[in-house]
């Protein structure tokens, strides 16, 4: 295991089970000593046949005796075999309730991420699986990266698979579980959690990452300023981008998806260019012309996309702009792609 792996991993499958069996080996060894004594005691014997004895006879070997035995011995040997049945209940109980708990199978599955996790380099470490984490490491994985998924949520692990990233259950916000993620071998770290645990997670991963690459989620803006102090590069207001988007395509039937600029107020557009409106007929340097703060990324027809210097002749009724520009800027353009008023 690596250096960042070892400080932080369940116990071993081997080590549970020893655990879990160290109540019925004291219960045996407990059982072997007093069957021995009363051996010693009641027919003389000396120790080493005695605690041979006990141990044949609670093992259920079904050995011979080793010296014949009196009426008090033979008492005492059935007491030695029921005592050794519980023995064996009980330690059947034990194992069975590991396994049914499943920490064994966890412990097997943990193991199995750690070495996944020890290989890792310039992968992506993503805090939280909520809604933004699972869009998050959906987009990393298509990207072609490997994604550890750090969540304190238990049964986790299946969605997260199924998503090609590797999970890691423990507390971002814990310098030791960061280790085990591989922050220091990642290229970026994405944390999702609430604004105060953001900058928690964002000040611990600086401190052992000094040239990572950080993006939070922010909810208050107010945070913002605060999460950047705290280390992290970049940070996403959601529900501020999420909000301009659905107001954009409420206020105007041409606009399709809108993406916002954080810390600026330039926002990206797809637009339509509706039947009979002032666009239609133009070309794409025309229409830039007619609105000099805006900036054509593309235009999307028939399920191609061409960037705008590719993209020759006039517009037509269906087509998609890609474009970028300040909230002034884009309600010109979107006043010329409207639909022409219907009589």
């Amino acid at each position: 295991m690596s250096g960042d792996d070892l400080s932080y991993e369940r116990p071993h499958a081997r080590t549970l089970v020893l655990q879990r069996l160290r109540g019925p080996l004291l219960a045996a060894l407990v059982a072997i000593a007093v069957a021995s004594t009363g051996y010693v005691l009641i027919e003389g014997w000396s120790w080493m046949d005695a605690i041979y004895m006990s141990t044949i006879t609670m093992g259920q070997v079904g050995y011979g005796e080793v010296h014949p035995l009196g009426t008090a011995g033979r008492i005492w040997t059935m007491g030695t075999i029921f005592a050794g049945f519980g023995v064996f209940v009980y330690s059947a109980a034990a194992l069975t309730a590991l396994f049914v708990s499943g920490d064994v199978a966890a412990a097997l599955r943990e193991r199995r991420r750690a070495k996944l996790r020890e290989h890792l380099r310039d992968h992506v470490v993503i805090v939280g699986f909520g809604r933004v984490g699972r869009a998050s490491a959906d987009a990393a994985v298509r990207a072609g990266r490997e994604v550890v998924i750090v969540d304190t949520t238990d049964g986790l692990d299946e969605a997260i698979e199924s998503a090609g990233a590797v999970y890691l259950k423990g507390d971002a916000r814990d310098v030791t579980v960061l280790r085990t993620a591989g922050v220091t071998r990642a290229a970026a770290l994405i944390t999702t959690l609430d604004d105060p645990s953001n900058a928690v997670v964002a000040l611990t991963a600086r401190s052992i990452a000094p040239s990572l690459r950080i993006v939070a989620r922010v909810s208050d803006s107010n945070w913002s300023e605060r999460l950047m102090r705290a280390g992290a590069s970049h940070v996403v207001p959601v529900y501020e981008s999420v909000g301009a988007g659905m107001a954009a395509t409420a206020l105007d039937a041409e606009v399709l998806g809108v993406l916002a600029i954080p810390g600026t107020d330039m926002r990206v557009e797809e637009v339509e260019v509706g039947a009979g409106s002032a666009a239609e007929g133009l070309d794409l340097r025309t229409l830039s012309a007619s609105a000099p703060d805006l900036h054509i990324l593309g235009l999307r027809h028939g399920g191609q996309v061409r960037r705008w210097h590719e993209a020759d002749g006039p517009l037509r009724a269906g087509d998609m702009l890609v474009v970028l520009g300040n909230a002034s800027a884009l309600r010109r353009v979107n006043e010329m792609v409207r639909h022409a008023p219907t009589a």
